[in-house]
């Protein structure tokens, strides 16, 4: 596969970067050399409008991207919830009036950007039709560039659970912009999920560059995620698949994920019930699955609550128990035991009460519950 990319890169033009001659390692800066990486956003809009909120200063983290060709700018697509007109609903910034990035109280290294190369007037930014965090990145050409940034290279192989990775960003609470290191936990399609460091405020940190450990950037920053395999905490991350799409170019741009309880309820009226569920593990553990379907806790929730509803409940238990199997947090426990008490078999539904407190001790939910049985 990395062969194919590279013969791909070089017949569109895009050098590929040698990754054994990278030697900009942010580990291997003293805290006080690191090169200057992250910056600020403010943006400003040719009706006077900038933020949706006064208490806004400026909006997440940007960074450059040296493609061996140009340099270009970046940051999270989300960032339009904040900087954004009342009347914005699309990603499309016709009405923009100026959009810089700066170093935090530094306004002389500025970058001035020109073009958002990745505007897409059909891609609805919120609301129940959006997808937009699936593929968070803003990608911009650049006007003016102080050469006292530093670009970072993309590398677009992928990263491994258990790499440590770095992101730099600029926090909302902080004077200046701050470096972190955590661990991957694990990537599935595009999504890159990994630990949150010790004292972590997220507000400002969102379109921080995902660093590898030999310096090249690896993904972006989205936001607050989970571990499925404990519930704890956890950070996302969009990986550099998305910005290589948008640097060759690649059409169709802004495919979102194919939600997979609306593709297994499909499956399910065709081949029945026992193979939806076969289908839907064999989909969940094909790598390749996860790059076109979206198997998020909630899509696979919703069909076993599409059952409940319907008083299915022995179908909606064997979802519910496949869901918790993946993703080990109290909200698919308590839906399983929920539907354990439907079902009238109230000591499932106690080991299951049971097995959420030993796991999260003092949930009320799960106290409550199994105090009534």
């Amino acid at each position: 596969m990395v062969k194919i990319y590279t013969v791909v890169l070089c017949f569109l033009g895009i050098p590929v970067v040698s990754f054994a001659q990278q030697t900009d390692s942010l580990k291997d800066h003293p805290k006080d050399q690191r090169p200057t990486i992250a910056m600020i956003n403010e943006v400003w809009y040719s009706n006077g409008e900038r933020y949706v909120h006064p208490s806004f200063e400026y909006v997440a983290t940007g960074f450059l991207i040296d493609t061996g060709t140009d340099t270009l700018a970046a940051t999270v697509k989300h960032a339009l919830w904040v900087a954004k007109t009342k009347s914005m609903t699309t990603v499309d910034l016709r009405d923009l009036q100026r959009w810089i990035m700066h170093p935090k109280g530094n306004l002389k290294d500025s970058v001035v950007i020109d073009r958002l190369i990745n505007q897409d007037t059909t891609e609805v930014l919120s609301g129940p039709k959006s997808t937009i965090t699936q593929r968070d990145w803003l990608v911009f050409t650049t006007k003016f560039r102080s050469p006292a940034i530093h670009p970072l290279k993309p590398r677009y192989t992928t990263v491994e659970a258990g790499d440590t990775i770095y992101f730099t960003g600029c926090p909302y609470a902080e004077k200046s912009c701050l470096t972190k290191e955590a661990k991957v936990l694990e990537v599935e399609g595009d999504r890159i999920i990994f630990t949150v460091p010790e004292s972590f405020n997220l507000g400002g940190f969102s379109g921080s560059p995902l660093i590898d450990k030999k310096g090249y950037l690896i993904g972006i920053l989205g936001g607050s995620s989970f571990n499925r395999k404990n519930g704890d905490a956890a950070l996302y991350g969009i990986s550099t698949r998305y910005l290589e799409k948008v640097l060759t170019n690649k059409q169709p741009l802004n495919v979102h994920l194919i939600p997979i309880d609306t593709v297994i309820n499909s499956y399910i009226r065709k081949k029945g019930f026992k193979a939806g569920i076969k289908e839907l593990r064999r989909m969940i553990e094909t790598d390749s699955m996860h790059y076109k379907y979206d198997f998020s806790m909630e899509n696979i929730n919703r069909l076993g609550d599409r059952y409940k509803e319907h008083g299915e409940i022995e179908k909606a238990i064997e979802i519910y128990k496949l869901s918790a199997e993946r993703y080990s947090i109290p909200a698919t426990y308590l839906k399983l035991a929920d539907s354990y008490i439907l079902a009238n078999k109230k000591k499932l539904a106690s080991d299951t009460y049971r097995k959420l407190l030993a796991k999260w001790p003092g949930n009320k939910e799960a106290t409550e519950g199994l105090h009534k049985l």
